[in-house]
Parts: structure tokens; C-alpha cells; sequence
């Protein structure tokens, strides 16, 4: 080999074995900081939010230390409701609460990090406003379907009517003569129905007190679902007999529970039964005029008197959830609080119970701890919209509620309206 072919060989070799050069050399690229690679963000911390309470769309200043400067990055949420964030700094979070959010621990979310901060209480707003002021004429009964149709037992009309979100009331069922007929829902005929419920298939049954039944509306048809003559006879539904069925509530899984005078009744897989007599509790418990279900077995119930809110729970123990038993107005924990003839109630998708107070011309809440508060109404006998106790009823009636939405509907049959509550 010339000295010129040996010094081309040596040259080639060595550009071979050159590190980052050849394949067998380390690997090309920046050089790994450790065995661990890049040491991750410091967590973040919560020290303060301020305010601690408030409404929808609040705005909540939030302190601590680590919070990302891209505000996308900041995932903030009230009670495991998302809030925004229109502002960030390393130190400082500007945020807005979510509708909706309950009371619960503030959380901020970075990455694969988590910061826990203190309670926020959340406060509720009630707007109340006017869903329908015609088309009635005495109505009693109210519910809700699926599609958030506002159902109403027109009794004075002899028919039960809708009333769409828009607004919009039609009639369902009934030619308007009082009587009793089955058959195709325009000619059917009830006799001054007080009452109405709808079942998880939007099927409505319809209390027709002095027809002595229960009716029901399916497919445009009405028929007869329990009841034949006056009566407390318990037994298959075609021949049972009821006193006088009004209010209903429906559970899951098609039982029907029916006040009926002093008797709570219950219609379960074509069998009437009586589950609690009114007057094994008190001899001044003559009737009850409410039911709703508090939970999937347990009922909530008032009486005539309207001054307490009861329980029956499925072993058949009847108490007093709220009220003193005396008429008054009196916002407090259950049995400190007082009604004055309360005349219909409904359960919230919260567990909250809402009762007209109709003597007290206001909607009042028991809270899941048995506070009793009130949401809307001054206390004063009008029609006027407003915010919570701002607002005014007519001696509000029946109550319902959307457990999709929130909403909530109360019955005034002495101005034949329709008020709504948004809760937000």
C-alpha cells in the first residue's frame, strides 16, 4: 500500500468511529438532562378565594402559587362544575362560577396536578316569571313530561290541557262536558278532575275525584286505570274502589300512589292496597292533598290542615319532616318552621322539597338537612314577576318540577295562571 492509499484509509476510519457520526457511535440530538428526563412543574397551590359565596356568574379571585399563565391551561371547577378563567397569572386566577354549581371544594387542575382550596357556597336565584295567564278556567292539578310540557288538570273545563315551554296551552284530553266516557281523548269526559301525574313514558294519569277513578291518557286514548264506584274497597284495579283519588305521584316502576281522603293508597301491578291511614296518626288528620316521592319508597305528604310537611317510608313510619303543626310563617329547621295551609309539593333532581304555601303566598324549600327557607314570594297576594322574594303569587296551588332543567311550575287557580321559576 502507498504512503498517499494509507493516509486516504486512516482518514475514511476515523470519520467512522467519530462519535455522533457513524452508527455504532451515541446518538445524534440534544443531550438527556438525567435518567429521569426534564424535572416536572412545581405542583400549584390554593391559598384564598374571595368571595366565598354567590350566585351565578360571581366572579372569584384565586390566589396561590404555580398556576399556569395560559388561562386554557387552568382547569377550575366549583363543586366538579368547570368554571372559566378570563385571567392568569403565576400567582392569581380570575374566575367565573358555573350555573348551577352547588356548594362544594374549589379544585384547580394543571396538567397531571391537582389543588384543593377552600368551600364556595353557592347561592341560588329564582326568576319568576309568567308562563301562561289564559286558556284555563280553575285549574288544580299540575306535572311535567319529559319534554318539559307543563301538564294541568283544568277542572273547572272538565280536561286536562299542556302547556308548552313557549308558553302555548292546548288541550289533551276532554270535550269539556262533565261526565264519564272512555274512548279517543277529544270526546273522553271527566267530572271536575283536580289532579294529574305523568309517568316515565309521558303516559298521564288523571285523578277524577268524583268519578271515583283513576283515568289514564296513552296514545291519544283515555281509559280507566283504577276504580269503579264510591268506596275503600282495596283489591284488583277494576273493581277496587277509592273515596275520592286526587293527587298522585309515580314511581320507576309504574306504582302509582294516590291520596284518597285520609287514605294513602297505592295501585302496583294492576292491585290496590292502602298504605296509611290517616287517622291512626290524629283524629284532626282528615285528608290528605299532596304527595311527591321524596326517594325511590319514600313519600312526602300534607294534609288539609297544610301546616306540616309529613314522611311515610316503606315500613309504614309516618312523621313530621317539617312544621310546628301550627299555622304561621316561620323560615328554620324542620320541626321549628311553619306553613300556612301548604297545598302542593314536589321533589327537586337535588332532594330538595318545594312546597306552595299558599296562605303564605310563597314558594318555600326544605333543603336534604331539613331547613326549611324560602325561594320566591313577598308574602303579598299578587301576580307580579320578580326575582326570589321580589316576586308575588296569587295563592299558589300545585307545584311541579323539571328535573331536566330545574325549572319550576306553580299553579294559581284563582287567577288561572302558570307561573314559572328559573333556578340558576
Amino acid at each position: 500500500m502507498t504512503i498517499k492509499k494509507l493516509v486516504l484509509f486512516i482518514a475514511v476510519f476515523a470519520a467512522l468511529i467519530a462519535p455522533g457520526c457513524g452508527k455504532s457511535g451515541s446518538p445524534s440530538g440534544p443531550t438527556p438532562t438525567g435518567p429521569t428526563g426534564p424535572t416536572p412543574p412545581p405542583a400549584p397551590t390554593i391559598t384564598s378565594a374571595a368571595p366565598d359565596s354567590g350566585a351565578y356568574n360571581t366572579t372569584v379571585i384565586i390566589t396561590g402559587t404555580n398556576f399556569s399563565t395560559t388561562t386554557s391551561s387552568d382547569i377550575v371547577s366549583f363543586n366538579g362544575t368547570t368554571a372559566t378563567v378570563t385571567t392568569a397569572t403565576a400567582t392569581q386566577l380570575t374566575v367565573t362560577v358555573p350555573k348551577g354549581a352547588g356548594t362544594g371544594a374549589i379544585k384547580l387542575t394543571i396538567g397531571s396536578n391537582t389543588a384543593t382550596g377552600p368551600n364556595f357556597t353557592y347561592e341560588f336565584t329564582y326568576a319568576v316569571s309568567t308562563l301562561a295567564s289564559t286558556g284555563f278556567n280553575d285549574p288544580y292539578g299540575i306535572a311535567v313530561d319529559t319534554a318539559g310540557n307543563v301538564i294541568v288538570a283544568d277542572d273547572g273545563d272538565n280536561q286536562i290541557k299542556m302547556v308548552t315551554p313557549a308558553g302555548v296551552v292546548t288541550t289533551l284530553a276532554g270535550s269539556g262536558a262533565p261526565g264519564f266516557m272512555n274512548g279517543a281523548a277529544g270526546s273522553a269526559e271527566f267530572l271536575d278532575p283536580p289532579a294529574v301525574a305523568v309517568d316515565p313514558m309521558d303516559n298521564i294519569f288523571v285523578g277524577d275525584a268524583f268519578n271515583y277513578k283513576i283515568r289514564e291518557i296513552s296514545s291519544g286514548t283515555v281509559s280507566t286505570f283504577a276504580g269503579t264506584t264510591v268506596g275503600e274497597m282495596n283489591g284488583p284495579a277494576a273493581t277496587a274502589q277509592f273515596f275520592s283519588p286526587t293527587w298522585m305521584a309515580i314511581d320507576a316502576s309504574e306504582n302509582v300512589f294516590v291520596c284518597d281522603a285520609h287514605y294513602i293508597r297505592e295501585v302496583s301491578g294492576g292491585t290496590v292496597s292502602t298504605l296509611y291511614d290517616g287517622h291512626t296518626y290524629t283524629s284532626t288528620l282528615v285528608s290528605f292533598t299532596g304527595v311527591a316521592l321524596k326517594s325511590a319508597d319514600t313519600l312526602v305528604l300534607l294534609d288539609d290542615l297544610g301546616a306540616n310537611v309529613f314522611q311515610l317510608t316503606p315500613s309504614g313510619t309516618f312523621s313530621v319532616l317539617a312544621g310546628t303543626g301550627s299555622l304561621g310563617y316561620y323560615d328554620a329547621p324542620g320541626t321549628s318552621a311553619q306553613f300556612s295551609s301548604a297545598t302542593g309539593v314536589a321533589v327537586d333532581a337535588n332532594g330538595n322539597i318545594l312546597v306552595a304555601d299558599e296562605a303564605n303566598q310563597r314558594i318555600r324549600l326544605i333543603s336534604p338537612t331539613g331547613m326549611v327557607s324560602t325561594i320566591a314570594g313577598s308574602g303579598t297576594a299578587l301576580d307580579q314577576d320578580g326575582n326570589g322574594t321580589g316576586a308575588a303569587f296569587f295563592y299558589p296551588h300545585g307545584i311541579a318540577v323539571d328535573k331536566k332543567s330545574g325549572n319550576i311550575y306553580v299553579l294559581e287557580p284563582m287567577s288561572n295562571r302558570i307561573r314559572k321559576i328559573t333556578v340558576q
